[in-house]
């Protein structure tokens, strides 16, 4: 279960330094197309880290026992 919150923590990570780099290195006006799609990308990874970190902390509430 560790293993599972550790990736979806790396997808948060990876899509905030994608973001982050896009931010910073790309620029807007000759590159209006590529930093759309960056965004687009990171915030896919952050929506799929953040709702396995969700999804991952419901489902080890009743799982103590084991």
């Amino acid at each position: 279960m560790t293993d599972y919150f550790g990736f979806f923590v790396k997808l948060i990570v990876i899509s905030v330094i994608i973001t982050i780099a896009t931010i910073l290195f790309v620029p807007l006006k000759k590159y209006r197309i590529a930093k759309i799609l960056l965004f687009i990308i990171a915030g896919i990874l952050f929506i799929i880290g953040a709702g396995g970190c969700i999804l991952m902390t419901i489902s080890n509430v009743g799982s103590y026992r084991y």
